[in-house]
């Protein structure tokens, strides 16, 4: 699995399950006692109950730019689930491991500029092109958002998933309690589900590539 990196819309899912430890569970709390191996098994289960094409996640992934010559630019294939790249850097130098050179996304159509680079989505996988020789064997770092369900905690969640997800853990968890209030669980599954639909309906119309 690649390694995460942040953006501002997305939280982790090893944050999800901290903060819902801390609000929802302990003394004169909803739940009063729960481990967190409990709160990490519903937090996965909730994940799935996400439809596979709204919940989006996020990865970031290292490579190298290929040889290149004056006319083919030098291409690397991108991971199979990636939907969209939203970010590029690549290093100072040749062989180098710290990225830390912002690029910009140009056209295909723009060549011999070490700060651009393309992506071709109109093939599959998708192929993401540099335009000028001068680039081999530099370093890149690329961040792309996946369709690849994830329960692993590394994950990267979007922010707007996150309220439907502590309530589809509150509910699954006290379901699973004997004790539990019929009343309190039916306004729980009612606040999972309605957070749910509201959650997905926004993803939709997202576009995490801004």
């Amino acid at each position: 699995m690649a390694s995460t990196t942040l953006s501002n819309g997305f939280i982790s899912l090893n944050d999800i399950i901290n903060n819902f430890i801390i609000s929802y569970t302990g003394p004169g709390k909803l739940i009063p006692d729960s481990k967190r191996t409990e709160v990490v098994f519903h937090a996965r289960r909730c994940l799935q109950e996400f439809a596979y094409e709204t919940l989006k996640s996020q990865f970031t992934k290292v490579s190298t730019v290929g040889a290149t010559g004056n006319v083919n630019a030098g291409q690397r294939t991108v991971v199979d689930d990636s939907l969209v790249v939203i970010g590029v850097k690549r290093s100072a130098t040749a062989g180098g491991t710290t990225y830390t050179v912002e690029m910009t996304e140009g056209t295909d159509d723009t060549p011999n500029q070490n700060d651009k680079y393309y992506v071709d989505y109109s093939v599959n996988p998708n192929v993401l092109k540099f335009q000028t020789p001068e680039l081999d064997g530099f370093g890149i770092e690329y961040t792309y958002l996946s369709n690849y369900l994830t329960t692993s905690e590394e994950a990267a969640i979007p922010k707007l998933a996150e309220e439907a997800l502590y309530a589809c853990m509150v509910y699954a968890i006290l379901a699973n309690r004997e004790n539990t209030n019929p009343n309190l669980l039916q306004r729980l599954l009612i606040e999972k589900i309605d957070k749910l639909e509201k959650s997905k309906s926004r993803l939709v119309f997202t576009n995490f590539s801004e």
